[in-house]
C-alpha cells in the first residue's frame, strides 16, 4: 500500500513539477532556412532535455528583432552580424553567443548576384550606371555586392542600391525593373538550371571570405550576467541542432515546412544552408573588415570584443 501510495505521489508531481522547473526563454528569428536551428531545436525536444521552454518569435525584419532584445521583450535574437557590431559601436551592449548559417563558398545560399540571361552584364564594370536590388543597405549583402563589383573591374560607388524583399527580387529582375539582385537560394528555385530566366552572375559572398559567419544568435551583456546556465544551455543545443540539420537536410526541411510558408518540395530543391558549429573571431572578422572598408564601422573593431566569454571565441 505504502509503495503504491509513493508511485501515485511521483505520477502526479512528475508532470507538473518538470514542466514548472523549465526556464522560459524568449527568442526571435527571422522565419526560413537561415535561422531554423531554434525550430528544429524545439520540435526535436533539445531545449526541454536541459531545462528550457524555448519560444520561437517569427519575425522578418532584423533590425526589429534588435530592438527586441535592447528592449528585452526578447531575450536571444538572430542578426546578421555587422548589425551587432554598428549596434555595439554605438554603445548597446550586445554579444554574440552562437554561430548562425555559414558561407561556404562551394555551396552559396546567400548573395546569389543575379541578371536576367539575356542581359549584356558579365562584370563589375557593366554594374556601374545600373541599379541592384539588395535585402537591405548596409548589411552583409550590400557590402559584398560591393565588394565583388570593385574587385572585378567596376566601381560600386557608380552602382544605384535599393532595398526589397526576397521574395520579390525574382521578378523585379525579370521585368526588368531592376537589373540585378542578391538572391537567396529560395529566390530562384532554378537558378543555374537550362531554362531559367534569370542569370547567376556571381557568389558574391566570396568576395569577402571562402567561409565566414554572416549571422548568428546574440543577447546583451546583462542578460548573460543574469542567466548564465540558460545561456550555456542554449549555446550548446544550438550546436546540437546544427550538426543534426547539416546531415538531416529532408527531415529539417519536414520541419521548417511547418513553421513557415515554405514547402518541403521547395525546401528540397534549394542548396541548403549550413550552419556552424565554432564560434570564432576568425570567421567573424571578414564582416567587420568589408563593412569598415565602406564606411559602416571603425577599422579598429576587433570580433573578439563581440563574443560572450561564455562562448569562447578567440582565434
Amino acid at each position: 500500500m505504502r509503495f503504491v501510495l509513493a508511485l501515485a505521489f511521483v505520477l502526479f508531481f512528475s508532470g507538473p513539477l518538470a514542466a514548472q522547473q523549465l526556464v522560459t526563454v524568449k527568442v526571435a528569428a527571422i522565419p526560413g532556412d537561415i535561422s531554423a536551428q531554434v525550430w528544429y531545436a524545439q520540435d526535436l525536444g533539445y531545449f526541454k532535455q536541459v531545462g528550457l521552454n524555448v519560444e520561437v518569435t517569427p519575425i522578418t525584419n532584423g533590425g526589429a528583432i534588435s530592438a527586441a532584445v535592447a528592449s528585452k521583450s526578447i531575450d536571444i535574437g538572430y542578426s546578421n552580424l555587422i548589425s551587432v557590431a554598428v549596434a555595439h559601436q554605438r554603445g548597446i551592449p550586445f554579444e554574440i553567443i552562437a554561430p548562425a548559417n555559414l558561407h561556404i563558398a562551394s555551396a552559396p545560399t546567400a548573395a546569389l548576384l543575379s541578371v536576367r540571361a539575356d542581359s549584356p552584364i558579365r562584370n563589375g564594370k557593366d554594374l556601374e550606371g545600373k541599379t541592384i536590388a539588395v535585402s537591405g543597405l548596409n548589411n552583409i549583402i550590400h557590402f559584398a555586392t560591393r565588394a565583388w563589383i570593385d574587385s572585378h573591374e567596376g566601381d560600386s560607388s557608380k552602382v544605384r542600391f535599393v532595398e526589397l524583399p526576397l521574395t520579390e527580387m525574382a521578378a523585379a529582375v525579370r521585368a526588368g525593373r531592376i537589373d540585378a539582385a542578391g538572391l537567396d537560394a529560395l529566390g530562384d528555385p532554378n537558378l543555374g538550371k537550362p531554362g531559367d530566366p534569370l542569370r547567376l552572375l556571381a557568389s558574391a559572398m566570396n568576395a569577402v571570405s571562402p567561409n565566414f559567419l554572416p549571422s548568428i544568435w546574440f543577447t546583451t551583456k546583462d542578460w548573460i550576467a543574469a542567466h548564465p546556465n540558460e545561456t550555456k544551455k542554449f549555446i550548446a543545443v544550438m550546436r546540437k541542432s546544427a550538426e543534426w540539420a547539416n546531415g538531416h537536410h529532408h527531415e529539417s526541411a519536414e520541419i521548417l515546412a511547418r513553421h513557415t510558408r515554405l514547402t518541403v518540395e521547395q525546401l528540397d530543391s534549394i542548396t541548403r544552408v549550413t550552419y556552424g558549429t565554432v564560434l570564432n573571431a576568425g570567421l567573424i572578422q571578414p564582416n567587420i573588415n568589408v563593412a569598415a572598408k565602406y564606411g559602416a564601422l571603425e577599422k579598429d573593431l576587433s570580433a573578439e570584443e563581440l563574443i560572450s566569454k561564455l562562448a569562447g571565441g578567440k582565434g
